[in-house]
């Protein structure tokens, strides 16, 4: 091994280590798992009038992806994306029927009717704020499924492998569609589909060609906390802090700022199997500027940056950025960002542990990474005490791998 994959290897360790210090706690998502089943256990009773469409609570999002990060600030809440799905509906309920029948019954529910962020609910979403001590809150966003997604949802062993993705679709709820209260067929409500985008997803990152991918196993309400990732979520997890880190600043609109959707599409359209994450990183970020599109409107006659739903190509992720032009700025300036930023870890190499510290610090956040860098060096403390501990070559950076350091006993010294 050259001393650049020695150099590679410690520095996948010490971005590993980051992204997990990323991740909510295990006590954060039991939590959060625990409190959105009582919602679904609400929804479904037998006395519940929703009873006979079988509501079921399910994650979306980055909570289901994985790549969900804990805000800068401890105070600040835990988002946490859901699914209310039903099952078939009354001929005539329209869109807001779906709505508010979801939250009559929230609120028939002395504790969840005083959590409800809004009494009218929001555009899509009911939010119920859960203050106290868990600081989180929940999105549920109300919607019905076609028997398609039934059946593949409660096949415990089905592959989606060669599924398509179009089966998986549900279509949604919104107040501001021109069919909201009048429309009672479902083929004219807007369609959604986060599980068929999971699929896409996670099939982008797995690496090993033998593991064969679970839709059930990914999106099961219930599934055990995730502590080991796979590269591409810890790639999208460093993405999303390297955003949050620079748009915290008063010099932003942090409301412009890029959002996680089109983060993880290009990181993930982007991603090429590596394994060692810091060859994922580099190469995510390299390629994801190349990966944004300029297709013509044909509406308007003007060409515009097109982010294509991976399940859904006529919808671009990028359709705000006309309407807001500051939204394109500030993802082409977070980019270029980037594009600089990684160079402190490509070409960190013989700088030593104190500079990539301080350089990671300004990219990622003071608190989360000097936390990495104590875990880094009691686990390199312990190597040492056992004879193992090792140092890359021209680095200075001590590990796993290298020439063996001998450990200090401190005999003779008072």
């Amino acid at each position: 091994m050259n001393m650049t994959e020695l150099y590679k290897n410690e520095v996948a360790e010490i971005l590993e280590t980051l992204g997990e210090n990323l991740d909510i706690s295990e006590s954060q998502y039991k939590e959060a798992v625990k409190s959105y089943q009582a919602v679904g256990e609400w929804l479904s009773c037998e006395n519940s009038s929703l009873y006979p469409y079988k509501p079921n609570i399910l994650p979306q999002g980055s909570f289901m992806l994985g790549t969900m990060t804990k805000p800068i600030n401890d105070e600040d809440d835990i988002d946490i994306d859901l699914v209310c799905k039903i099952q078939n509906k009354p001929s005539h309920w329209t869109q807001k029927h779906l709505k508010e029948a979801i939250g009559d019954r929230l609120k028939e529910h002395s504790r969840y009717e005083k959590m409800l962020k809004e009494k009218g609910g929001g555009r899509r979403c009911w939010t119920i704020i859960y203050a106290e001590d868990s600081n989180f809150h929940m999105d549920i966003l109300p919607s019905l499924a076609d028997e398609n997604l039934n059946i593949i949802l409660n096949e415990k062993f089905f592959s989606t492998q060669n599924l398509d993705a179009d089966k998986l679709a549900i279509r949604i709820t919104d107040k501001e569609h021109i069919f909201y209260s009048i429309m009672t067929d479902r083929l004219f409500w807007i369609k959604s589909n986060p599980f068929g985008y999971a699929k896409w997803f996670f099939q982008k990152a797995i690496v090993s060609e033998k593991r064969i991918f679970s839709l059930r196993e990914s999106i099961d309400p219930v599934r055990p906390y995730q502590k080991k990732k796979l590269p591409l979520q810890r790639v999208v997890q460093l993405l999303k802090r390297h955003r949050d880190i620079m748009f915290s600043s008063d010099d932003y609109n942090s409301e412009n700022k890029p959002i996680s959707i089109i983060i993880t599409t290009l990181a993930s359209r982007a991603y090429d199997k590596s394994e060692n994450i810091v060859d994922a990183y580099i190469n995510v970020i390299n390629r994801m500027r190349g990966l944004i599109e300029t297709k013509l409107n044909e509406k308007t006659g003007k060409y515009e940056k097109w982010i294509s739903n991976p399940v859904n190509e006529e919808e671009n992720f990028a359709d705000k950025w006309v309407e807001e032009p500051q939204k394109e700025e500030y993802f082409y300036g977070w980019l270029d960002k980037l594009e600089k930023d990684i160079q402190s870890i490509r070409y960190g190499a013989g700088k030593g542990l104190q500079i990539l510290n301080e350089s990671l610090s300004k990219q990622y956040g003071n608190k989360a990474v000097q936390k990495t860098f104590a875990i880094y060096g009691e686990k390199n403390r312990l190597l040492r005490e056992t004879g193992e501990r090792k140092m890359a070559v021209g680095t200075g950076i001590l590990g796993s791998t290298g020439k063996t350091v001998p450990n200090h006993n401190f005999e003779g010294i008072e």
